[in-house]
């Protein structure tokens, strides 16, 4: 006998079937991927502008509108306001953009298939749970693969689900959220905390990429760098119990860091790393006084690991670096102009000076271990 398949423990969200005219509707402004771009006080123009342009690409939708109608087989998942008659979308906003976009469009296809199929009032579910349960829906849609969330839109959900939560202690709270979206809490804890730092990136102005891939590359830029030790000791980084609140650490640290892996605006500063490949080497680095200093003083992290490693090199080891760092500007003399120039004979010198220290300091060692024969 086989076994049956397991089902689900969220069911879908109880409601009232009801037409709902698209002037009584809302946005969502809680909604987790409004919240990543747009924060908690964007307006509904703002949000609706959000919708139909850029990645969400709501007008997509219109040819389907045009040729369909409104399949009712997928209200929209609505929950009423304070106000008479009015409600926000919870689940469809993008359906509710391209209608709205068809309805004021001066395409005269759009506005003729709007009035065919009567599309200014729209088939709803009216949602008469409480928050949980609306959130164990959402949270089944959106965390299954057949939603997609980014990492920053899934913290903002569990940032609902954990304001919501009727426990007291937030390491319940936590566990809770970990249960209802199948992710441990270390996860969250990770995401979350990576959430409040990219908030105070920009309180400080520093303006990182939003869009796209660019997105969830950069969150985790900085959520893979925050969770390893050196880089955590470097922030001198504790984490608040409450994962809703900011962790402490130095703000001085928390701007350098930011600047290696990001760049900064302000200061016109290049990204160190070119990759996540290259953070664990930036976390090595953050482990050594001379690398850290090396980081600090604008060197690049190529130079900081030179540093890292002579910590614990041989004497020959260090030669065999200097012979290449010699090799490596003798090919780049070609290009160097007259300022360049002005910069490399100095160089050059001290350079000489310092072979010629080396190898009197090399004849003495010689000269002692001579005499011990």
């Amino acid at each position: 006998m086989s076994a049956k398949p397991k089902q689900s423990s969220v069911a879908a969200p109880e409601g009232k079937p009801q037409h709902v005219d698209l002037d009584s509707l809302e946005f969502d402004p809680e909604n987790p991927r409004t919240l990543e771009l747009l924060g908690r006080d964007a307006s509904q123009g703002r949000i609706e502008e959000f919708l139909l342009g850029g990645e969400m690409k709501a007008r997509d939708l219109v040819p389907s509108f045009i040729a369909n109608g409104y399949i009712p087989y997928e209200p929209l998942i609505v929950r009423p306001r304070k106000a008479k008659n009015q409600f926000v979308v919870v689940e469809g906003n993008r359906r509710l953009a391209a209608l709205r976009s068809m309805r004021d469009s001066d395409d005269p296809e759009e506005r003729s298939a709007f009035a065919d199929h009567q599309l200014s009032r729209v088939p709803c579910l009216v949602f008469e749970g409480d928050e949980r349960q609306l959130l164990a829906y959402l949270g089944l849609r959106h965390l299954s693969k057949t939603k997609d969330w980014t990492t920053a839109a899934k913290g903002a959900f569990v940032e609902r689900v954990l304001r919501a939560s009727k426990e007291r202690d937030p390491g319940a709270k936590l566990r809770e959220a970990g249960r209802l979206t199948n992710t441990s809490t270390s996860a969250l804890r990770l995401t979350l905390l990576t959430r409040r730092l990219f908030e105070r990136a920009d309180a400080l102005g520093l303006s990182l990429p939003n869009t796209g891939a660019d997105r969830e590359t950069t969150f985790w830029h900085l959520g893979d760098a925050v969770r390893r030790s050196n880089t955590k000791s470097y922030l001198r980084l504790e984490e608040n119990p409450d994962p809703l609140l900011a962790p402490t650490y130095d703000e001085d640290r928390f701007e350098k860091l930011i600047t290696w892996l990001y760049g900064n605006p302000k200061s016109k500063q290049s990204p160190l790393i070119s990759s996540i490949r290259d953070i664990p080497d930036l976390n090595s680095c953050l482990g050594d006084p001379r690398s850290i200093r090396a980081l600090e003083n604008g060197e690049s992290l190529q130079e900081a690991l030179e540093e890292l490693e002579a910590a614990g090199a041989t004497v020959a080891a260090h030669l065999e670096r200097a012979k290449k760092s010699v090799q490596r500007a003798g090919t780049g003399l070609s290009d160097v102009d007259q300022d360049g120039l002005n910069q490399v004979q100095p160089a050059y010198k001290q350079v000489s000076e310092a072979l010629e220290q080396f190898a009197g300091s090399l004849a003495v060692r010689i000269k002692k271990l001579s005499e011990k024969l």
